[in-house]
């Protein structure tokens, strides 16, 4: 059996603004100046507006998402997920790290297999398109 890790606010803060989609609670957990990084990208996204579109186009073309296990450090955190995409299942890990004001200063995101990535990365264009944020993430 595994040992139960204790959640730190902003911990408890981010699993509850992804189980109720709820990117306020993002934006207030996020730095200003946190750095995004995405399994289909090959140089980091910067900035908090960013990072919460990304995370919202996310939170609408992940079905059935869930978190399985989490391991701490203490102020770095893997989230290990399983999610679809359309028919896809792929298993994914979240690298969380908080800075010492307990705020997020750095998200990066690993998915596999290949096939779910690339559904993924056309599902994620898709919906950045759609709720208009495209050009800042392309610009980013």
């Amino acid at each position: 059996m595994e040992p139960t890790i204790q959640l730190t606010p902003t911990m408890l803060r981010w699993h509850e603004a992804v189980e109720n989609k709820n990117m306020a609670i993002l934006a207030e957990i996020l730095t200003e100046d946190c750095i995004f990084r995405s399994p289909f990208l090959w140089k980091p996204k910067h900035g908090r507006p960013l990072a919460v579109a990304i995370l919202n186009a996310a939170s609408h073309v992940f079905e059935d998402f869930a978190y399985h296990r989490q391991m701490t450090d203490g102020s770095s955190w893997t989230l290990e997920f399983s999610a679809h995409i359309g028919e896809i299942g792929l298993k994914g890990v979240d690298l969380i790290r908080i800075n010492e004001d307990g705020k997020i200063t750095e998200v990066e995101v690993l998915v596999r297999p290949f096939k779910g990535l690339q559904a993924l990365a056309e599902a994620m264009s898709q919906q950045l398109v759609k709720q208009g944020d495209w050009e800042m993430f392309s610009k980013g």
